[in-house]
């Protein structure tokens, strides 16, 4: 069942070649604009909220028009008005909604040409909970071959070979990461805020972790963090690896 998925986090994002390429915001007019950079080329994009992915999509042509079509939905397409209307709403309560992209390469099977990106669109939503897709699915397109018929561009064929790191529990590291993101990085931004600081012990007691403050300390003074998250440390403060040693992060844009 769909609620027994796990959900995909920012740290598995991240990892699995997604790059982040901009957010979903409001203009005065109360209008829903992408604010970003997307490639024109084909791929799958990923709307993520505190931490944790919401919806996953795929462009089968241009990823840039296909993230401006949510904001100018034609009357006659349903999901890019549902979405619309959930973007806005979420926007509207000061949420932030971030975008990540992936271009996968096309592969070819048994003189078949497969879609790289439709295939690790359908892995994805057949592996994880995704709020915002319709049950968590996999789409019509490519449900063709389980009723007999050849898939145009066996999709099916990729689908069914999960993606990495399916349904595993992610390491403490990111578990860390995810948590100071989600607990820390994104109240924060959404008040407005240009620092945070954090404590070793808020992550540590937050997770219920046991005698495990050197991986806090060092997951949250590592590269990785600031890269995933967008924040850059800027002052460290107590002992080395203590429940009682503090972070300072400035929020980046």
């Amino acid at each position: 069942m769909t609620d027994e998925l796990p959900e995909l986090l920012l740290s598995q994002i991240a990892d699995g070649g997604f790059v982040h390429t901009g957010r979903w915001a409001l203009n005065p007019e109360g209008v829903l604009v992408f604010a970003g950079n997307a490639p024109k080329q084909p791929g799958v994009y990923i709307f993520v909220q505190a931490g944790t992915a919401r919806y996953v999509g795929v462009a089968s042509r241009n990823l840039a028009q296909r993230l401006y079509m949510y904001g100018r939905p034609g009357s006659s397409q349903r999901t890019n008005i549902r979405l619309n209307a959930v973007l806005r709403n979420e926007l509207a309560n000061g949420e932030i909604i971030d975008v990540y992209v992936a271009s996968p390469p096309d592969l070819e099977w048994n003189g078949w040409k497969v879609s790289g990106a439709e295939g690790l669109e359908a892995a994805i939503i057949r592996g994880f909970r995704l709020s915002w897709n319709r049950r968590g699915t996999v789409p019509a397109r490519m449900q063709s071959a389980s009723k007999g018929r050849p898939p145009s561009d066996l999709s099916e064929t990729v689908a069914s070979c999960e993606i990495a790191d399916t349904g595993e529990r992610p390491n403490t590291a990111d578990r860390i990461r995810d948590y100071a993101e989600s607990k820390f990085f994104g109240p924060a931004r959404n008040a407005g805020q240009p620092l945070v600081e954090v404590s070793a012990r808020e992550i540590h007691d937050g997770l219920r972790l046991r005698n495990a403050f050197p991986s806090v300390c060092n997951a949250l003074a590592g590269r990785k963090i600031a890269d995933m998250c967008r924040v850059k440390l800027t002052r460290r403060t107590g002992p080395a690896n203590s429940s009682t040693t503090a972070f300072v992060f400035e929020l980046l844009q």
